[in-house]
């Protein structure tokens, strides 16, 4: 039976594979780390949506020649990431 490592590892070759990208493009590490930033400091539910929307505005910034849409660093999940270590939620109106 393969450990988990290397079920990850093939997972993401196929994943990379399936959705026609470069060997290597997906930063295993990184989007775990952001995962578990969102989920710890924010909500479980916020760590795959946090991943989603990090890569949605890294594939964006790509698009736009390397420029994220927000400015700031071109790094998505590390800005993302951020936020999600710093989170603290607005106050709730009655």
């Amino acid at each position: 039976m393969n450990d988990p490592q290397t079920l990850l590892a093939g997972w993401v070759s196929a994943l990379e594979r399936e959705l026609d990208l470069p060997a290597g493009t997906v930063d295993v590490l990184a989007v775990l780390d952001l995962t578990r930033d969102a989920a710890h400091h924010v909500a479980r539910p916020a760590g795959p949506v946090a991943a989603y929307a990090a890569g949605y505005a890294r594939a964006l910034a790509d698009v736009a020649g390397g420029t994220p849409a927000a400015g700031g660093t071109a790094d998505a999940v590390a800005r993302a990431a951020e936020l999600a270590r710093g989170w603290t939620p607005a106050p709730e109106t009655p």
